[in-house]
């Protein structure tokens, strides 16, 4: 057992575990760099947790891998195996950081959680926390759909806020400050302790996609692939490669034109803002503009939080990162529903590499593995 610590992974700094806490201390960066190291061996899990027993569980753990020969022949695949993370309780891979948030919340008298979120992050956390009777709150940009902001209202409360008064880049102290005054005067609730658990802003959740890799890593895969929006599950998956010192490259699948993952890799700079879908210049030279709505729109986004370790992970030899446009998107989620596959856009980005103009350059007999990360409302 050891006790949960924060660790800069630019320059090594280290720092005790402490909640809200997304960057090195001496960095003011929008950026989060930590990564948090540590833990407990608990019962069910076989990579190290952020609590020391496990108290409430829907057991989002041991999806299945299946293997599906005809689709692995359409995607000139020998060997393609799916983790199919729809088997989770609530249908997500969300699921797994529902329940490290959780968990360590109860070991830690927490009595208040909020996160933004596009649904699958809000629905999953508004059941768990409800198990826990622990108040939570979701936080949501007006685009949000009525059926999603619906969906998420059932266990818990939603809030629609306007990003533009923050540039569309919150952090832990903003979502902190807008849910204790809303619930302190429309609410009339005083809360000891609120945690901000938004998807990578978040370190210590991240770390429960150790545990999806953990699960797989007897297969000995030479590809894992992985849809890219936040980056969390990728830099989770990252994590736990290095920790059992495996050699399995990272594909990372993103829309096209709607990440700054792709700017970043294409002009070789670790921070990067797309600012608004009316375009936004980089520099002088380069003026950046988006081509069409994604259908996976889930994945869309102008900032990515943990950009600078997206961008030292996808510079490292072996690891891809390619991007898929509408047309590649819908023709495969078509194509997976016919095999029975049940996955939202966002999930089917991963399968759609295969399909791509982008198609990763790979050995046909390598053994791939594809997350497909969940089935969403939709399904």
């Amino acid at each position: 057992m050891s006790t949960l610590q924060l660790k800069c992974f630019k320059n090594d700094n280290v720092y005790p575990f402490e909640i809200n806490t997304f960057n090195d201390p001496s960095n003011s960066s929008y950026y989060s760099n930590l990564i948090v190291e540590g833990g407990y061996k608990v019962p069910w899990f076989r990579s190290l947790v952020p609590f020391k027993q496990l108290h409430i569980t829907f057991w989002a753990q041991n999806t299945p891998l299946i293997e599906n020969q005809k689709l692995s022949a359409i995607m000139w695949l020998e060997r393609m195996f799916i983790k199919d993370e729809s088997f989770n309780p609530y249908g997500t891979h969300k699921d797994r950081r529902s329940e490290f948030i959780v968990n360590y919340a109860i070991e830690n008298d927490i009595d208040k959680i909020v996160c933004l979120t596009a649904w699958n992050a809000g629905y999953s956390l508004s059941r768990y926390c409800s198990r826990a009777q622990i108040d939570y709150t979701s936080l949501v940009f007006p685009w949000v759909s009525k059926e999603r902001k619906k969906s998420l209202s059932e266990w818990a409360n939603v809030l629609t806020i306007d990003g533009s008064k923050y540039r569309w880049i919150l952090r832990p102290r903003d979502w902190k400050q807008i849910i204790e005054e809303f619930d302190k005067f429309e609410r009339r609730l005083l809360w000891k302790n609120i945690w901000a658990v938004t998807n990578s802003w978040e370190p210590l959740s991240m770390n429960a996609y150790k545990e999806l890799f953990y699960e797989v890593k007897d297969q000995k895969p030479d590809y894992i692939v992985l849809p890219c929006w936040s980056g969390d599950i990728i830099v989770g998956v990252w994590l736990a490669i290095k920790e059992l010192g495996m050699d399995t490259k990272i594909i990372g699948v993103g829309p096209k034109d709607e990440h700054p993952l792709k700017y970043a890799l294409e002009y070789w700079v670790e921070e990067f803002e797309i600012t608004q879908s009316n375009g936004s210049k980089f520099s002088e030279e380069f003026e950046i503009k988006y081509k069409e709505p994604t259908l996976a729109e889930k994945l869309s986004s102008t900032f990515s939080w943990v950009l600078p370790i997206l961008y030292h992970i996808f510079n490292e030899p072996g690891n891809i990162y390619v991007e898929v446009d509408n047309e590649e998107i819908g023709k495969t989620k078509k194509l997976l529903e016919d095999f029975g596959i049940k996955c939202e856009h966002s999930a089917s980005v991963a399968f759609a590499a295969f399909f791509s103009h982008q198609r990763p350059d790979i050995d046909p007999s390598s053994k791939v593995i594809i997350i497909s990360t969940g089935k969403g409302l939709e399904n």
